[in-house]
């Protein structure tokens, strides 16, 4: 059984608050710098970030492979970590860097670029978080689920603090740099992740070992064939997967399209801070009571009751918060919370999919069913966030727009509506196509322990 150390815990948390802290800013802010700073279209806009999102899309795809088959000298997933630290935090200066006196060309270019750097690299990084998670919890399923829900409550945690200072620091920083307040406030959080980083990095040492030249794989590595047809004919995964997609679909699309809510429909761009600063703050006590009733319902019931809560908050929010913070607030909060029945077991559906394929197969790609974790993610900014782009443009949004009752009728069906229907459609499959149970997983991990031991006693010979 696993024995965690709370400074074990402690940093692996700490990484998924710094992660989480610098993440909200190119997740919220990244579409309202290009269109109304750097004067993109918002057709360009979509189509420019859908570029950096198909080619995150399919470097997403083989992470995993490309871990499994690395021979990094800091260990087989911490060494990812230590490198991609720095290629997401270049990634994102790129991001927000003040192209506005560039070319069209060039400001394609440079955010291209810059989107390729921040998010490719966060295929690595999560893959690496999550295969850490696995090494330090060992077969202890309820230490899996201690980090995953420390990691869930770190990251609510994270929401408040991103809410309450991004906005007031852009806003504070844009008398003295204009435009570049943006790229300053990337930098600041990102240092915070760096320090983040590098303390994971350190705590993982002694679970994640250095390669050695004479080191001797005891188990069998899959092939690239391989790894692809484990994701095929697991079903369990893809359940998963196509479920957890549209919530991430529904979420991006959403995030996306925030900005402009406040900007455009309540008139005031400070409220954001205000609304998302109450929200992730209601987040902390739904991140607490959410996980607890998730455990009594188990994994999948979690889910699909989750999924429903939240698809009902956003129908709600679309006809019900065209005028009103206070009426917003009220069913962001019971987004949050349905959110949150969920949220909290974190990659352990991925993890469980991946045990349930070595217990079917016979063959161990628990780490690749784990770096298909990230790939909702990818195909909710790749889904999401282009129809956040294309829907504006659809509805007639260009930069610094007086906004009419038709307009504001047909934004809150981009904004919430069409959220809502994506978030119910994954409740739905969910519902229907996973058979898992919690009691399942444990068996499977039990007996894929004894299976791997077995290999390491053959191989050893």
């Amino acid at each position: 059984m696993s024995k965690l150390k709370k400074s074990e815990i402690g940093a692996f948390t700490f990484y998924g608050f710094a992660l989480t802290t610098f993440s909200a800013v190119s997740m919220n802010y990244t579409n309202i710098f290009m269109t109304d700073y750097l004067l993109y279209g918002a057709a360009l806009m979509g189509t420019t970030l859908l570029i950096g999102r198909i080619v995150d899309f399919i470097v997403a795809l083989i992470a995993g492979g490309i871990i499994e088959k690395s021979k990094l000298k800091w260990g087989k997933y911490r060494s990812w970590t230590m490198i991609c630290r720095f290629t997401v935090f270049t990634g994102s200066a790129l991001l927000f860097a003040n192209t506005s006196t560039f070319s069209t060309g060039g400001k394609i270019a440079v955010t291209i670029i810059g989107y390729i750097l921040l998010h490719c690299s966060m295929a690595f990084l999560q893959t690496s978080q999550f295969s850490i998670l696995s090494l330090m919890s060992g077969v202890d399923l309820k230490a899996r689920n201690t980090l995953a829900i420390r990691n869930g409550q770190a990251m609510a945690a994270a929401g408040i603090i991103a809410s309450a200072t991004i906005i007031p620091l852009i806003n504070f920083f844009t008398p003295m740099v204009g435009a570049n307040s943006y790229f300053v406030v990337s930098i600041l959080f990102g240092s915070l992740f760096l320090i983040g980083a590098t303390a994971l990095t350190r705590t993982a040492a002694s679970y994640d070992p250095p390669y050695s030249k004479n080191t001797v794989s005891e188990v069998p590595t899959p092939t690239i064939k391989e790894m692809a047809k484990s994701v095929v004919i697991n079903n369990q995964l893809l359940v998963y997967l196509t479920s957890s997609s549209l919530q991430f679909i529904a979420m991006v699309l959403n995030q996306s399209a925030m900005a402009y809510y406040f900007t455009y429909v309540l008139g005031d761009f400070l409220m954001m801070s205000v609304a998302l600063t109450i929200t992730k703050a209601f987040a902390v006590v739904a991140s607490t009571i959410g996980p607890k009733i998730g455990v009594k319902l188990g994994k999948k019931n979690a889910m699909v009751t989750g999924l429903s809560i939240y698809a009902a908050a956003f129908f709600l929010m679309t006809f019900f918060a065209k005028e009103s913070l206070i009426v917003y607030i009220f069913f962001a909060c019971l987004n949050q919370l349905g959110m949150y029945f969920f949220f909290g077991f974190g990659p352990n559906y991925a993890i469980d999919a991946g045990e349930y394929g070595f217990y079917k197969t016979g063959k161990d790609n628990r780490a690749i069913a784990i770096n298909m974790y990230n790939m909702p993610i990818k195909v909710g900014f790749m889904i999401g966030g282009t129809l956040a782009g294309y829907g504006l443009d659809i509805i007639g949004y260009t930069a610094g727009i007086t906004p009419t009752p038709e307009f504001v009728s047909k934004f809150m069906w981009v904004f919430a509506g069409a959220p809502a229907i994506f978030a119910l459609a994954g409740a739905a499959i969910m519902l229907i196509g996973y058979k898992i149970t919690d009691e399942d997983a444990a068996v499977y991990a039990k007996v894929n322990a004894e299976k791997a031991a077995r290999y390491h006693r053959h191989y050893a010979r």
